[in-house]
C-alpha cells in the first residue's frame, strides 16, 4: 500500500471522536413581546421548555474542532446557529453520540420558536406559542404549544395538548397527538401512520388528512359530526361519528394504500 492510500484510508477510517475539544457555553438574552426564537443546527438535538419572563436562556454544548457556534440577537429575533466549521471535510459534522452541538434553551411562555436542526431531535415543551420547525433526520416532540407547522423528511412527529391552525408533513414517519381545540388541520405523510386523537369536536372548521402509504385514524369526542369525505385506494374504511353532509365541520381523507378509520369514545 502505498502512502498515499495509507493516509487516504486513515482519513476516512478515524474516529469521529477523537481530538475532541467538547465545551458548554451559557447565554442570556432579553426577550420583550414579539421576540421571536430562532436555533438551527447542522448535527444535534435542540431542547426548548418554558423557562423566565422576558428572558431566553440557553446551555449550547459543542465541539469546537467540529462546529462554529453564533448566539446573538438579530433584530427582534434571538439566534442560534451550530454550523460545520470545516465545510470542506468529509464527516467532520459530528454523528449520533459525538453531535457538533446540542442546544437546551428555556425562553418565555408564548414565545414564537422556529427549531431546524439537519440531524438531530426536536422538543419543545409547554410553551404555549407558535412553533414552526423542521428536522431533515430526527423526531420531533411538542406539548402544549400552537399554532403548529412542522415538517420532517426522516422523522416521528409526536404532539399533545395542542391548539389553534396546524400543518404537519413527513416524508418518512409517523404522525401522531392529541388536540386540544383547532379548526383549520392539514396533515400529510409519504410512508407514515397519522393517528390524532381530538379532545374537542370541532363546530366548524376543515381537516384535510392525506398519506400514500400508511393507515390514517381519527378520534373524536362521543356526539362528534361532520361532513366527511374518504377515499382510499386500498384499504378499509370506517366512519363511526355522525356523518352530515350539511355540518359546518368538514373532513378529508385519502390514502393510496392503507385503512381509513374514524372512531368515537
Amino acid at each position: 500500500m502505498t502512502k498515499l492510500n495509507l493516509a487516504l484510508l486513515l482519513a476516512f477510517t478515524l474516529p469521529l471522536s477523537a481530538g475532541a475539544a467538547v465545551s458548554t457555553v451559557h447565554k442570556d438574552f432579553k426577550a420583550d413581546a414579539g421576540t421571536l426564537l430562532s436555533v438551527k443546527s447542522i448535527n444535534g438535538d435542540i431542547a426548548i421548555t418554558t423557562g423566565a419572563a422576558g428572558a431566553v436562556s440557553a446551555d449550547i454544548t459543542y465541539d469546537a474542532e467540529k462546529c462554529e457556534v453564533i448566539a446573538e440577537m438579530r433584530g427582534k429575533t434571538v439566534y442560534f446557529e451550530a454550523k460545520n466549521a470545516k465545510p470542506w471535510k468529509i464527516f467532520s459534522f459530528g454523528s449520533d453520540k459525538n453531535p457538533c452541538a446540542k442546544f437546551v434553551i428555556k425562553a418565555p411562555a408564548g414565545m414564537e420558536v422556529n427549531p431546524v436542526s439537519v440531524s438531530g431531535d426536536v422538543s419543545v415543551e409547554r410553551l404555549n406559542g407558535p412553533v414552526t420547525g423542521k428536522t431533515v433526520s430526527g423526531d420531533v416532540n411538542i406539548t402544549g404549544s400552537g399554532p403548529l407547522s412542522v415538517t420532517t423528511v426522516s422523522g416521528d412527529l409526536k404532539f399533545s395538548d395542542a391548539a389553534g391552525k396546524m400543518r404537519f408533513h413527513t416524508t418518512s414517519g409517523d404522525i401522531s397527538g392529541a388536540i386540544k381545540s383547532s379548526e383549520d388541520l392539514e396533515a400529510n405523510t409519504v410512508s407514515g401512520k397519522i393517528a390524532l386523537d381530538i379532545l374537542t369536536a370541532p363546530a366548524k372548521g376543515a381537516f384535510s388528512l392525506d398519506t400514500v402509504s400508511g393507515d390514517l385514524e381519527l378520534t373524536f369526542p362521543k356526539g362528534a359530526k361532520a361532513s366527511a369525505s374518504f377515499h382510499s385506494v386500498s384499504g378499509d374504511q370506517k366512519n363511526n361519528i355522525i356523518n352530515d353532509p350539511a355540518a359546518a365541520f368538514r373532513i378529508t381523507a385519502k390514502t393510496t394504500s392503507g385503512d381509513l378509520t374514524i372512531n368515537s369514545k
